[in-house]
């Protein structure tokens, strides 16, 4: 009998590697099973741009409200005045939703707070799985709401071991069921396919590091920026190219402007084909403050780059596996992202050959296919 999975994902901003892991891991369920039917919750349009992704994937969609607003909502205070007004209209439509179309399971993964509520009233009918995305600040709040949700979920699926053993030993879900579940990042074709497509907003005949994701606090471009200004003039005409659109743009501009690195350093927006651009660079360099695990340094695994990253709690590190996987720096330590870089910029290449192969090699846990294997068995108890 086919199974209904519901998701859960209303988000800001499209650009949030979440909304990629609920496409990817709906998709697994219909291109490698007929048993399940993946649909996605359109909260308020924010799924309306994907419906022909959907289309093409096999996915249906149910829509609650139709706000027709513009996304991204940039900003602290808008973004949660933003989440207090619709988790409190959408309440009663999410109940009548799933009372109507019953599905067997509803997995939550962006604004979770309208959907633990709806779990006290409807536990028997539908299971509940909570999906944690990025690493969890686990402020008095969320520790006390997840705790009391606890009992009605089925399943809480942890995109890394280091974020399980963390709920784990703050004692907030049962330990039997918390479940490593590897985000679905990677489909191998279509990356063959996007890698080799042309670039047409870059100098041509140069070298470059690459650095990806949304211009927030959490992505730390600040500390790069500052870094590479300071490093410049030992970088053998080496450019700093970043990828990405948001709420940090001037800023970063300013920055870039004040230290006159307008032809060091390129802000290139936000791209939907981000492989070419890993593709054509001699480095990949998060700075992120918390990742978990971290999409981006999965894709550059994935071409084949090396993996130059701040050591942050969870993701990266756990990712680069002690290094074995890449080269680690300490966090907002200059010093410390001086000397390695300029170590590895100045070494021969082929030194660093098993470090990527290992990281290519790791990758494999984040494919669909294997997202797949390990979901349906969860799904299927």
């Amino acid at each position: 009998m086919e199974k209904k999975i519901f998701y859960w994902s209303p988000h800001i901003n499209q650009e949030v590697a979440t909304v990629k892991a609920v496409l990817n891991s709906a998709y697994s369920l219909t291109k490698f099973s007929s048993r399940f039917k993946p649909y996605i919750i359109n909260a308020f349009g924010e799924w309306d741009s994907f419906s022909e992704q959907f289309e093409k994937m096999n996915i249906s969609s149910f829509k609650i409200f139709n706000f027709n607003i513009k996304l991204p909502i940039n900003g602290f205070i808008k973004s949660r005045l933003f989440y207090i007004f619709f988790s409190l209209i959408v309440f009663f439509p999410l109940i009548k939703l799933i009372n109507r179309e019953k599905p067997d399971y509803v997995i939550i993964h962006l604004i979770t707070i309208p959907v633990l509520i709806v779990s006290f009233f409807l536990k028997k009918k539908t299971k509940f799985i909570l999906r944690i995305s990025g690493f969890p600040k686990l402020n008095l709040f969320r520790k006390f709401f997840w705790k009391l949700s606890s009992k009605n979920l089925d399943k809480i699926f942890t995109p890394t071991s280091l974020t399980k053993k963390m709920l784990i030993e703050n004692n907030i879900f049962f330990k039997d069921k918390i479940f490593l579940l590897e985000d679905p990042v990677i489909q191998i074709r279509k990356i063959v396919k996007l890698k080799n497509q042309k670039i047409n907003d870059l100098p041509v005949n140069f070298k470059y590091i690459i650095s990806i994701g949304r211009l927030t606090k959490q992505k730390n471009f600040l500390f790069l920026i500052k870094s590479f200004a300071k490093i410049k003039n030992e970088l053998n005409n080496i450019k700093l190219v970043i990828v990405g659109s948001g709420e940090e743009f001037k800023k970063l501009n300013k920055l870039i402007i004040q230290n006159n690195l307008q032809k060091e350093i390129i802000l290139v927006g936000y791209r939907a084909n981000i492989f070419n651009y890993l593709n054509q660079a001699i480095l990949f360099v998060l700075s992120s403050e918390w990742e978990d695990p971290g999409f981006v340094i999965i894709e550059a695994a994935a071409c084949n780059k090396l993996i130059f990253s701040s050591n942050v709690v969870s993701g990266p590190k756990e990712f680069l596996d002690k290094e074995k996987n890449g080269i680690l720096f300490e966090k907002n330590n200059f010093v410390d992202f001086k000397s390695k870089i300029l170590k590895i910029l100045n070494s021969d290449e082929k030194i660093f050959f098993e470090k990527k192969l290992s990281a290519k090699i790791n990758v494999k846990k984040y494919t669909i296919f294997s997202h797949f294997n390990k979901l349906q068995n969860f799904l299927s108890d």
